[in-house]
């Protein structure tokens, strides 16, 4: 049974109000992880010194997302959860990442074009938690990680070389855990749509909290 995190140490959820972060927060379905919402703009940043878990959610404004990033470094140095959601400029504050543009393949499924990503480190045990729904949608760039770290997800060129990371888990360049993508699940499911979207929103967090889950109440 997962541990009923104090307002203190438990998910902290940064957001910038948008709808879909606000529908997403309101989904009942999340309502047992106790999120705590901090606004980008207004919240303070000592709201997220002590969270076991922060959530960066996607699609931050770049200006107001630059006073937080070196706290949630911080977070990851103390040995917090972190997971950063796309379209946040990962290249431009996570140490050792490059971050480049590609096109979107919004619907590979209806015009029957391959999507291109490729699973990886299939022994690895992130894959009890996500399923192959999850993490194969679409994308918004490609990221080359840090040495050390393991990509889950790779985009290939239509040549079938590889092209850059989607999704990848960094759990040796700090005390803490990394999980970086350039997929925007807050977005889609908080505007209702791509299945696959939320699916990887309730795995992350599952995958999040498993450790406070081995205790029993």
């Amino acid at each position: 049974m997962m541990n009923d995190p104090t307002p203190a140490t438990g998910i902290a959820f940064l957001h910038g109000g948008s709808h879909a972060q606000l529908a997403t927060l309101a989904d009942p379905a999340l309502a047992p992880y106790r999120i705590r919402p901090v606004h980008v703009r207004t919240g303070a940043l000592d709201e997220l010194t002590e969270a076991a878990v922060i959530v960066v959610s996607d699609r931050l404004r770049p200006d107001l997302l630059r006073r937080w990033t070196g706290t949630v470094l911080a977070g990851l140095e103390r040995g917090a959860t972190v997971l950063v959601c796309g379209e946040n400029d990962s290249g431009q504050w996570l140490p050792g990442v490059r971050e480049q543009v590609r096109p979107t393949v919004f619907w590979w499924w209806r015009t029957g074009e391959d999507h291109r990503l490729r699973k990886l480190a299939l022994d690895h045990p992130a894959w009890e938690f996500f399923s192959d729904r999850s993490v194969i949608w679409h994308y918004h760039g490609v990221l080359e990680p840090p040495a050390g770290a393991v990509s889950l997800v790779d985009l290939h060129t239509e040549a079938g070389t590889r092209d850059g990371s989607i999704l990848y888990l960094d759990e040796t360049s700090t005390a803490g855990k990394l999980l970086v993508t350039t997929m925007d699940p807050v977005y889609h499911h908080g505007s209702g749509f791509m299945p696959g979207a939320t699916q990887l929103l309730y795995s992350a967090l599952h995958w999040a909290t498993r450790n406070r889950e081995k205790k029993t109440c």
